[in-house]
């Protein structure tokens, strides 16, 4: 109810070492560095024809939809992740640039409503979304690292990319994994 299973492409981007980062900014320098973040990574969803999916502390997952984004979505993911990788390095910020890992993962998942005690969220749920941030979690500085799924829409721009069967955790089975150049 609310929702349906689509084809999509889930992106998360991560900043690394907020927490460090954070210890050496004033409490009101803080808040303006995280939606500074927020912002950059908004528009480079946005302007690639993707949902801004959930912020949630230092991360930001990003939606691409067949219906918005079109059938070239994995493509349009895969430029989103490099506009923000390119956009992140800003350096007038009290932290200097950013360091942001980016994970995607595409395939076919559950994006609608979920609900319960009184809660309401539009999401995407499921093994798509698990995959992609564990991607995330692997990806250092400036790295985008995608599954085959989100690879094969993209493979004729990157037919040098690196790849490595990864095991990921929570997942039983080995994920195959590409880093696109930022």
């Amino acid at each position: 109810k609310g929702g349906a299973v689509v084809p999509l492409s889930v992106l998360f981007a991560d900043v690394r070492g907020y927490t460090k980062l954070t210890e050496g900014l004033s409490a009101a320098e803080v808040p303006a560095l995280i939606n500074r973040f927020y912002a950059t990574a908004s528009k480079a969803l946005l302007s690639h024809e993707g949902l801004l999916g959930q912020i949630a502390g230092d991360e930001v997952e990003g939606l691409f939809v067949p219906g918005l984004a079109g059938p070239h979505y994995r493509q349009k993911a895969v430029e989103a992740a490099r506009s923000l990788g390119r956009m992140i390095r800003y350096t007038d910020s009290p932290a200097g640039a950013l360091e942001v890992g980016i994970g995607l993962a595409s395939g076919e998942e559950f994006v609608g409503n979920v609900a319960g005690g009184g809660y309401k969220d539009f999401a995407a749920v499921g093994d798509v979304t698990n995959t992609a941030a564990r991607l995330t979690s692997v990806a250092k500085n400036s790295e985008i690292v995608v599954d085959a799924e989100t690879y094969a829409g993209v493979a004729r721009a990157y037919p040098d990319a690196r790849h490595e069967r990864l095991v990921l955790k929570g997942k039983q089975e080995p994920v195959q994994a590409y880093w696109i150049p930022p």
